[in-house]
Parts: structure tokens; C-alpha cells; sequence
């Protein structure tokens, strides 16, 4: 049965227009002239005979029929999207969102690992200085930070964030901490300049009160650790993140507790991806690898 389909050009533009409401914007994203935008928009409703804008003093209202129509070429052209990309895509490569700091002390040391165990299958990383955005089209799995709060059966917890303190060997030498007031004359090194984790290890390692307000800020925590390691003053860290630079001698825990953050790290893929062969492995190897981080938070918390 022969298909009645207006212009897929002036669909498109209109598509475009119908989710950004401005044809200015809609031509940016187009790459193309507000007036060549224009003229495919009113192609369009030449050919199905309806208005699908209204032009106003306050911009563009879109009709009844407009988001009739906006809401199917959406789908559409998404659903179209999808099926170019599962040919495209290298069925060899996996893409991963991660957070900076987790991708520098603890994936990629270990990737080679996984990358000799399985050679024909390449992993491409994507850090992020927020998080990864569920959804966007770019990575197969992610590993997030917070609550958990996503579909049960797209998550996996790898484990529970716990605080402790971190230095150089040599920042606390002839020193002891176990006082408020032996926090008070140390440099304290932030790896968010809002102190929050400063803030819940003061509050609950049952030493007594200590200034969290002043210190060094910094916008992750590698670089706060990189500062201690350099010996620039005392650390709150994540006990896993700084486990194998305390194994190499380059850190030490000047105090044995840690407090719990409230907040976990969980592996995560995008619901409307379907979970390949080498996307499987992947996700298998991180929660093999991450089994170990458990017994560092106990080795803390005991």
C-alpha cells in the first residue's frame, strides 16, 4: 500500500522546530538559514492543508494538530535513529560513562586486565565531571554515584561510599591525631568546595568537633588526593579510591575510622539499550573486580 507522506525534509525541519518552539534555534541546530527553516515549515502545511504554528507577539504557539504530528515524527525519526545506529555501531566496542576520579584510581589501572582476558573487545571511557546522563545515546553502562534511586533491573550496587582521612607519610610524622584539636592544625584538603565530606566525617567520628570551613578546595577528589600525596595537607577520601595508592606507600590512613557517606557507587546501563555479548562481559568483569572494595570498607569499619 503506497504510503501518503509529505516532504521528509520539511518533516524534519518542522520536528525541529516543534521541540525547540523557535525557528532561530531550530535552524542552529539544522545548520541551515532561519529562512530556508521557514520555507520547509510552511511546505508542510501547504501540503497537509493544516496550521501546524501560530506566530504571536511572544513567539511560536504550536496547534492542536502541530503537537499531534510532532509527537509521531518525534518517534518517528527516533525509532529510525536506533536502527541506523545498531548497524553502525562496532559491535567490538563498548562505551562507559565514568566518574573522573573512579576512572583514574581504580578503572583504568585494572582495564588491561580486562582487556587481556577479552582482546577483541575495546573499551572506550567517558568521564564526567557530574554524572552520567541516562538516556543520552552515548555509553552502554555507567558507573553513578548516589542514592540508587533508578529502575531496579538496570542498576547494580558496587559498593557503599566510607570517608577517612588521608596524608603523605611525612605530613603527620611525630604527630598524632586523635583529637579535635589535632584536626584544627592540619591542612585540610577538600575534594568539593561545598566541605560536605569533611563535614559528615567530623560529625561522625566520635572525636569531637573540628573547623571544616577552612583548607584548600578542589572540584574532585583526585585532585585533592594528588595535593596530599604531594604533601599538602590532610585528605577525606574515599577508602577504595585511595586504596591503591596506600598499598604503593604514596598515602597513609593517619587514623583508623572511617564514617559512611550515605551514598554508594552503582553500575548502571540505559533502559532502551539491549545488552550485548560484550556489554555483559564488561558489566561482569566491574562487579568481579569490585568485590575486593567490601573487604577495604571492613578493614575500616572494624
Amino acid at each position: 500500500m503506497a504510503r501518503r507522506l509529505p516532504s521528509l525534509n520539511a518533516l524534519r525541519c518542522f520536528e525541529t522546530v516543534a521541540a525547540q518552539l523557535s525557528i532561530k534555534k531550530a535552524a542552529a541546530a539544522l545548520h541551515i538559514s532561519e529562512s530556508a527553516v521557514s520555507r520547509q515549515v510552511r511546505i508542510l502545511e501547504d501540503q497537509l492543508g493544516l496550521v501546524l504554528f501560530r506566530r504571536n507577539h511572544s513567539g511560536l504557539e504550536i496547534t492542536e494538530a502541530g503537537k499531534a504530528l510532532a509527537a509521531s515524527t518525534a518517534g518517528a525519526f527516533d525509532q529510525i535513529a536506533r536502527t541506523i545506529d545498531s548497524f553502525q555501531r562496532d559491535q567490538d566496542t563498548v562505551q562507559i560513562k565514568v566518574l573522573p576520579t573512579l576512572a583514574l584510581r581504580w578503572l583504568y589501572p585494572r582495564l588491561r586486565r580486562f582487556q587481556a582476558q577479552n582482546p577483541l573487545i575495546q573499551v572506550v571511557v567517558h568521564t564526567r565531571w557530574h554524572d552520567m546522563i541516562s538516556g543520552d545515546g552515548e555509553a552502554e553502562l555507567g558507573i553513578r554515584y548516589g542514592l540508587g534511586n533508578w529502575a531496579r533491573d538496570r542498576v547494580t550496587e558496587l559498593y557503599p561510599e566510607w570517608l577517612a582521612p588521608v596524608c603523605a607519610p611525612d605530613y603527620v610524622s611525630g604527630r598524632k591525631l586523635e583529637t579535635a584539636e589535632d584536626f584544627d592544625r592540619c591542612t585540610l584538603l577538600h575534594p568539593q568546595p561545598n566541605h560536605d565530606d569533611w563535614r559528615v566525617w567530623c560529625a561522625g567520628w566520635g572525636g569531637g568537633a573540628f573547623n571544616t570551613d577552612g583548607g584548600l578546595d578542589f572540584d574532585v577528589l583526585d585532585m585533592a588526593l594528588r595535593a596530599a600525596e604531594a604533601g599538602f595537607g590532610l585528605a577525606i577520601s574515599d577508602v577504595v579510591l585511595a586504596q591503591d595508592t596506600i598499598e604503593a606507600g604514596q598515602l597513609v590512613a593517619p587514623i583508623d575510622r572511617a564514617v559512611p557517606s550515605g551514598v554508594s557507587y552503582f553500575l548502571v546501563r540505559p533502559p532502551d539499550l539491549s545488552e550485548r555479548r560484550q556489554v555483559r562481559l564488561l558489566h561482569e568483569w566491574i562487579c568481579d573486580e569490585m568485590s575486593d572494595s567490601r573487604k577495604i570498607i571492613d578493614t575500616y569499619r572494624h
